[in-house]
């Protein structure tokens, strides 16, 4: 199992969707404990949308040449994950593929890209032998012009494929997995914070001692807080041995409105032997990934202390 949270946030100025997720991946045993497989798998993932005229075909090689239009979506998941990361992997080679063959350029929507990637979970479960009980949630998000969205696929066997799309507003916080105590503590979190946020910007500036004080500011403070405090309980569901299924470290996805296009970023987490930095893909010169480093969360966190061997003192 795992989890993943969507929500849009305001901090910095800047619209955009952000999503957390842990990176665990396990097994249940048989006596309903799990068994850690690995705490390095990913499981958000910025996926290109391109759509093409029937004339970009190039016939030969079968690959299409310059879209009329692109843009980005996320796309996080709980669940088994083989079936996951291949239904993914479907998904990416869709998306990246859509054809207008009818000489007009229409633009793809929310409901509509969220009801292929449905169908594309559903047609790959019907040819799926339902060995491992398999379970497959998806969080799927974008934007539909400069409005942000959320949508929300699941897959099981005994209930099949339900899906719904949403428009994202400031109270919005989207999870799937093993989320509901999450759920419940980030929102009362968030709650508190907007409670204190509406609570101090209602007054007038008269009635506040500080001559210095500067309402948006404050405003900025509140954001990142409520950034932080998002960040900080899915850091505690990861350290946490009851929730024993979540693990590994944090991982975040961000979209935003740029000009005329989605953009994506990924935070580092702290597997820097996984994020390639040292390696450049140019030889005589300089040319590999930088990651993008922030601290997760509002504590300090130090890592855990080995154990000490048996014959320690």
């Amino acid at each position: 199992m795992t989890l993943v949270c969507v929500r849009l946030e305001k901090s910095f100025g800047v619209e955009r969707l952000t999503a957390l997720a842990d990176t665990r991946a396990s097994f249940r045993r048989s006596d309903g404990t799990f068994k850690t497989v690995s705490d390095t798998t990913t499981k958000l993932f910025a996926i290109p949308v391109r759509c093409y005229s029937l004339d970009q075909l190039s016939p030969v090689v079968g690959a299409w040449g310059t879209p009329y239009f692109e843009t980005t979506v996320g796309l996080g998941f709980s669940g088994s994950c083989f079936e996951a990361l291949t239904v993914i992997a479907h998904i990416t080679q869709s998306l990246s593929a859509l054809v207008a063959p009818d000489g007009d350029e229409p633009i793809p929507t929310r409901d509509g890209l969220t009801n292929l990637i449905a169908k594309l979970c559903e047609g790959y479960f019907s040819q799926h032998s339902g060995d491992g009980d398999p379970l497959l949630l998806l969080l799927v998000f974008g934007f539909d012009g400069p409005k942000p969205w959320i949508g929300r696929i699941t897959w099981d066997k005994s209930q099949g494929l339900r899906s719904t799309v949403m428009w994202a507003t400031d109270d919005t916080l989207e999870t799937v997995g093993q989320d509901a105590l999450f759920q419940q503590r980030a929102d009362d979190l968030r709650k508190r914070i907007q409670k204190h946020r509406d609570r101090l910007f209602h007054k007038p500036v008269s009635s506040i001692p500080d001559a210095t004080f500067d309402r948006a500011l404050e405003l900025a403070r509140y954001e990142l807080a409520e950034r932080k405090s998002t960040e900080e309980e899915m850091l505690d569901q990861i350290e946490s041995e009851f929730f024993a299924g979540i693990g590994g470290v944090l991982q975040r996805l961000e979209l935003a409105v740029e000009g005329e296009r989605v953009v994506a970023g990924f935070t580092q987490d702290d597997r820097s032997y996984l994020d390639g930095a040292y390696y450049s893909v140019a030889p005589g010169a300089s040319l590999g990934p930088i990651a993008i480093v922030e601290k997760m969360g509002r504590k300090v966190r130090r890592p855990k202390a080995e154990p000490k061997p048996d014959n320690a003192t």
